[in-house]
């Protein structure tokens, strides 16, 4: 059992699941529950359940619904995911006869109004096999009635190399290739070390897999739990386990692709606390406030609208309401209408310029919901006032973005047309805090999620600021001249309009072409000088302005593909693309299309996560501002962050912006590139330190072989010790990704010869560790490496041959290998071959043998110690080392001295090893076989209750010492290191 598994286990178990191993389930178990390896679903449980909830289908209808849960069939994972998800939810449509006609019904598969009814049930090292596939374990599977909706992946913190990130990639290539039955009924997947745990949903990108931080409610969760521990409490609770499965998760088709989402910890507890005040809301008379929800942009306010949607429609106090989302911009709209539609509910959209059409549909008994505009609710030529249209209290308006700027003399009419509604207000920014308004009309915040929160759990990236303002002068010193005698014959008005006009700064950008042909330039080289892959966004000050960007920029040689997207775009181009084209094809980072030009579309609610910068060239303030920015916060892959480049100034307005809201909001909101850049610097000089002795500044005019020496040098100065090493690959990390925010900064090209440099080091050493890709040591069939420095030409490959497993009792060392090793030219890459290779071979052998093994790993984590503090030199150290993996072969020869089986020469070194009584050779081979044939046949227990079994194994052990007579003061010391070793062998435990 791993180390992250137990306390996992015991979680689960204290929240109310019960626990048996996967030894336990079957088939070769004494009550199996699997007939075989292939099988996934635990039918029994399943068939008791379906019974138990149906009592009044027929048994052909319970086998109808049992088949139908066992016979996903289509080629496509996610499909049969989305078949089995509905089944669960809906329930599944069964035929039956009854008096000879056929008969239709649903059966239920759970029980969600009352969860303490279903069987909750956790497993770990559940073996799953298909066809020739190899055999998977994964770490802990959730069942609940017997389907396995919950696969949990652990790995050991004290291992630097055993990430979350490995184990994500454990489930979904390995797992997912191999057991893929496993998969048409999974509903959620974590993975975990003690330290840290996300979880996310089949189909999801590892950046989409997110931490749980609550339990029951928001910010409940203190020091108290590991954040393992949260993520079980919290998600896997029987009653919001269940929550989130039913309402929660949601597949969408999005041209043809089908994609799942499982909701974030925000989301989830944001939409549950507006569902409650919902149920105190709607029904009262006296307060139709339901509140405010506000988390920051990019964390999925869209998707949240959607999940609340989808809950209250089946709230039985909201009685089958009527919803109403309201937006201020058309766009903003059309978007949300989309968003609704792909994932499946029924959204009817207001969008035809006949007002009566809105009040048509909002005039109804019960149920829908409705998307428009706020500007749609407008009297006609012949009315005074807005009429009302419709006056029950189950009518809910959302309202996207609710400030005050939004809802004025149109909120009234609002009002008007649904007296009694009741008003949820979603927003990505926050409310000011001089705006009354909107407290007055939706109540106070019911859940918050803030930028660092967000950027915390990596739901977004940080957002950079850099000025590169383009100061406008004037060249021509008589143009006052020129203007007064241009309008000498002309009236006082016409020369009012005219100078109104022509000194706005709209009109002085669109007509400098000098400045739109600069900007144009710098844009192009800033963004192809980028170290990041996407997108850029222009925002030009007008659509004139934005289609002579894009002239400007198509006009430079080395400029990517530009479009631009502007409303009415026929009445500045020619065969304008289609705007849903160009949103496909800006939204897709491996098309062509990199920049794009807009005025004011695409400056809210669109999102495209590899937008990494945006060139501002329009003044903007206030809400504006701020959710423009937002488009380039999106998390996308390795994407660090996004960046502002500012040629208009609005650094000013963006300080007025952020005064408007809390301390918190203007620290975060954006940080001014030269911080980057300053940090930049400060990692570099923290990687530099690590080659105090390597002569690398003239590196890239050496030959290749003078080139991979220097490499070499500077890979065993990293390699000193195992510390030196993981801080190495640390800074690597921080530098990296410093580098790429602020590139391309002239401060970048300072220090970009130097990363190569360091870059190729760094990948050196990885492809010692990792020669064989992607796979995990632990999966493999073999333990043979190649471990091999990329500065060291092919003659110098070394391989680790004859490095077997145990089981196969083969040595584990050669002399081959022994010879190869010291060929290696430097010393410091010795030693961690050899550390690596002895260090896995005690893993390997360790729970075979506690005394043997555990004082062999206890001597060579002395000696590294030494070797790390100086107290050795490298050559003696390698020697030691040596010693050791001699030592390690010698035993496979002993044991068959001696006669023993693996578990005996067990037995018998925790005694040789914990007693200064001499004791002859025989009895202790003799005690040592006893012990194995007792303990083996009184282990085959539930190791849960450890403290329980170990005082029985104690009782036997000292009967056996006894026997072969050992007085009560020579085996007193013998108990403990016997019993400890019988756990590692039949009890599952860590070593």
């Amino acid at each position: 059992m791993g180390l992250s598994e137990e306390p996992a286990l015991q979680a689960f178990q204290n929240i109310g699941y019960e626990y048996k191993p996967g030894s336990a389930l079957g088939p070769n178990s004494d009550d199996p529950e699997r007939d075989s390896l292939s099988d996934v679903v635990l039918r029994g449980r399943l068939e008791r359940k379906l019974r138990e909830f149906n009592p009044s289908l027929p048994d052909e209808a319970i086998e109808d619904a049992i088949s139908q849960l066992l016979g996903y069939n289509s080629t496509r994972l996610l499909k049969n995911n989305r078949n089995f998800h509905e089944n669960l939810t809906n329930g599944i449509q069964v035929e039956y006869e009854e008096n000879g006609e056929p008969k239709g019904d649903f059966a239920d598969v759970i029980d969600f109004d009352n969860p303490e009814n279903n069987d909750f049930l956790v497993s770990n090292q559940v073996t799953i096999q298909f066809g020739d596939n190899p055999e998977r374990r994964p770490d802990i599977v959730v069942f609940i009635n017997g389907l396995p909706i919950g696969v949990l992946e652990m790995k050991n913190p004290t291992d630097p190399n055993a990430t979350i990130g490995k184990a994500y990639k454990q489930v979904t290539d390995r797992y997912v290739n191999d057991i893929p039955d496993l998969f048409h009924y999974n509903e959620l997947i974590a993975v975990m070390d003690m330290s840290n745990a996300r979880m996310g949903c089949l189909s999801a990108g590892w950046e989409w897999f997110s931490p749980w931080r609550y339990i029951d409610q928001e910010e409940d969760a203190t020091d108290e739990y590991a954040p393992s521990e949260v993520l079980i409490r919290g998600a896997f609770h029987p009653d919001r386990v269940l929550d989130l499965i039913q309402n929660f998760i949601l597949f969408s088709d999005d041209g043809g692709e089908l994609n799942k989402k499982l909701a974030a910890y925000h989301q989830f507890y944001a939409v549950n606390n507006a569902i409650e005040s919902s149920k105190e809301t709607v029904p009262n008379p006296d307060d139709n406030r339901i509140g405010v929800v506000w988390h920051t942009q990019g964390s999925g306010k869209s998707l949240s609208m959607v999940f609340y949607a989808n809950k209250v429609r089946q709230t039985k106090e909201a009685r089958n309401p009527t919803l109403v989302f309201l937006t201020d911009r058309n766009d903003l709209d059309e978007q949300l209408f989309k968003e609704f539609k792909k994932h499946g509910l029924p959204a009817e959209w207001a969008d035809d310029d006949n007002r009566m059409e809105l009040r048509n549909r909002l005039d109804r008994e019960s149920g829908g919901i409705v998307f428009a505009t706020v500007q749609k609710f407008q009297t006609t030529d012949d009315e005074a006032v807005y009429p009302e249209v419709n006056d029950r209290q189950n009518m809910i308006v959302v309202a996207d973005e609710a400030h005050r700027t939004q809802y004025k003399e149109l909120a009234a009419n609002v009002r008007r047309a649904l007296p009694n509604a009741s008003y949820l207000g979603f927003t990505a920014t926050p409310i000011e805090k001089e705006d009354r308004s909107t407290t007055n009309t939706f109540g106070g915040y019911i859940s918050q999620y803030t930028i660092d929160q967000s950027q915390k759990d990596g739901s977004t990236v940080p957002i950079y600021y850099e000025s590169r303002l383009a100061k406008l002068q004037i060249n021509d010193p008589e143009i006052g001249k020129h203007f007064e005698e241009l309008m000498r014959s002309k009236s006082d008005d016409l020369r009012q309009e005219m100078t109104k006009r022509w000194t706005s700064l709209r009109r002085v950008i669109e007509n400098s072409d000098e400045r739109t042909r600069q900007i144009a330039e710098d844009i192009v080289n800033h963004f192809n000088d980028r170290e990041i892959e996407g997108k850029g966004l222009v925002v030009a000050i007008s659509r004139e302005a934005a289609v002579n960007y894009k002239e400007a920029i198509e006009e430079i040689p080395e400029a990517p593909e530009v479009e631009v997207v502007i409303s009415g775009a026929e009445d500045f181009i020619d065969d304008p693309e289609d705007n849903e084209d160009l949103k496909r094809r800006f939204k897709d980072d491996e098309d062509p299309l990199k920049l794009a030009v807009v005025c004011d579309k695409w400056l809210t609610g669109f999102d495209v996560p590899c937008l990494h910068t945006m060139y501002i060239d329009k003044p903007m303030k206030n809400h504006n501002l701020l959710q423009a920015i937002g488009r380039v916060n999106r998390v996308y892959k390795d994407k660090p962050g996004g960046l502002i480049v500012d040629y208009m100034g609005i650094a000013e307005n963006l300080k007025q912006a952020l005064d408007k809201y809390t301390t918190e909001i203007q620290e975060t909101a954006m940080l001014d590139l030269e911080e980057a850049v300053e940090v930049m610097r400060q990692k570099h000089e923290k990687v530099a330190s690590f080659f105090d002795h390597v002569e690398y500044n003239d590196w890239p005019e050496l030959d290749k072989l003078e080139k991979q020496r220097r490499v070499h040098k500077a890979q065993n100065d990293v390699l000193v010790t195992e510390e030196r090493e993981e801080k190495f690959k640390e800074a690597m990390k921080e530098l990296n990704k410093a580098f790429s925010l602020v590139s391309p900064h002239p401060a970048s090209n300072d220090i970009r010869q130097d990363l190569v440099f360091f870059r190729g080091v760094l990948d050196s050493i990885k492809s010692m560790e990792n020669p064989g890709g992607d796979d995990d040591v632990e999966e493999l069939d073999s333990a043979m490496k190649e471990i091999v420095a990329d500065g060291v030409g092919i003659e110098d490959l070394v391989e680790l041959s004859g490095f077997d497993t145990w089981e196969e009792e083969k040595p584990i060392l050669g002399d081959k290998f022994m010879a190869d090793v010291e060929e290696v030219e430097f010393e410091n890459l010795q030693v961690k071959m050899l550390e690596q290779l002895i260090r896995n071979e005690i893993s390997t052998r360790k729970k075979g043998n506690l005394a043997k093994y555990e004082s062999f790993e206890e001597e060579l984590e002395e000696t590294i110690e030494e070797y790390n503090n100086d107290f050795l030199s490298t050559q003696e150290v390698i020697e030691e080392l040596k010693g050791y993996a001699e030592e390690i072969q010698e035993t496979d020869d002993r044991q068959h001295k001696l006669d023993l089986s693996d578990e005996e020469l067990a037995f018998y070194d925790a005694i040789s090893a914990n007693t200064d009584t001499e004791i002859e050779e025989e009895v202790l081979k003799n005690i040592a076989r006893e012990l194995k044939q007792s303990l083996k046949d009184s282990t085959e227990v539930d190791w849960t209750n450890r403290e329980k079994i170990r005082a029985e194994i104690k009782t036997e052990v000292k009967g056996i010492l006894r026997s072969n007579g050992l007085s009560l003061y020579e085996h007193e010391e013998l108990v403990d290191p016997i019993v400890s070793q019988a756990e590692a062998f039949y009890g599952g435990a860590a070593a």
